[in-house]
């Protein structure tokens, strides 16, 4: 675990067996799925072991794929078939072991990402996907703020009305990180651009998802985003 987190803490957050969301981060969350859900073909071919890094409270849910639900604490997995509690940064499973791996929910923000992304390279199978996001340093909502492009910097976030510490990440870091360990990005997903603006405004997250919906037909670049979902395959 890095450095700026209390393991007390983030157990008192997230050793739960329910979870009620804000506003901002329900809408990442449908953003998530629908990325996952164009990504990860239905009912495979063949039987498919996903692994869900970080899994908390919530399935995946991609029919004819087999979940292995993974996370740090033990109550939010507790009754799910197949649940392993553990770090994502040294993980219990053998190489070449997942068809696809999935880290989302901003569970990059509180560990090291490379020794992350090491592993999931380690125990995906080659030609397999990976499906991981983070908060960027060079989101509409950092700009002018100390930690706008910076590689990785630790800020205090709002999460349920809470403050809470979290890593921030310069999209070309996590890039450079990928490309060592042997992935090829496919496709790179923006969440949070207009809302982004509206938040370093001073707006609620509310409205400022309610400005999101308004606009999203008008996009902006993805790296621009207050969270950014990557989509690469293991070489």
């Amino acid at each position: 675990m890095p450095l700026g987190f209390k393991p007390c803490e983030l157990a008192a957050r997230y050793n739960v067996d329910q979870f009620i969301e804000d506003a901002w981060h329900a809408y990442s969350g449908k953003r998530t799925a629908k990325i996952l859900r164009v990504n990860l073909i239905p009912n495979p071919p063949t039987p498919s072991l996903l692994l869900n890094a970080g899994a908390g409270v919530y399935e995946i849910g991609i029919p004819g794929w087999i979940e292995i639900p993974y996370d740090l604490f033990e109550a939010p997995i507790r009754d799910r078939p197949d649940a392993i509690t553990g770090s994502i940064e040294n993980m219990p499973f053998e190489p070449a072991k997942f068809d696809a791996v999935v880290c989302v929910g901003e569970v990059l923000g509180y560990c090291d990402p490379q020794r992350a992304i090491c592993e999931f390279a380690r125990v995906l199978k080659p030609d397999s996907m990976l499906v991981c996001d983070f908060s960027s340093t060079r989101s509409l909502r950092r700009w002018f703020n100390p930690e706008y492009g910076r590689a990785a910097d630790i800020v205090t976030d709002q999460y349920n009305g809470s403050p809470e510490p979290i890593w921030v990440y310069d999209p070309a870091y996590i890039f450079s990180l990928l490309k060592i360990h042997g992935f090829s990005i496919k496709s790179v997903h923006g969440t949070h651009t207009w809302s982004a603006i509206a938040r370093k405004a001073g707006v609620s997250g509310g409205r400022a998802i309610w400005l999101q919906e308004r606009l999203g037909w008008l996009p902006l670049p993805s790296v621009w985003a207050d969270v950014v979902t990557i989509v690469a395959v293991r070489l």
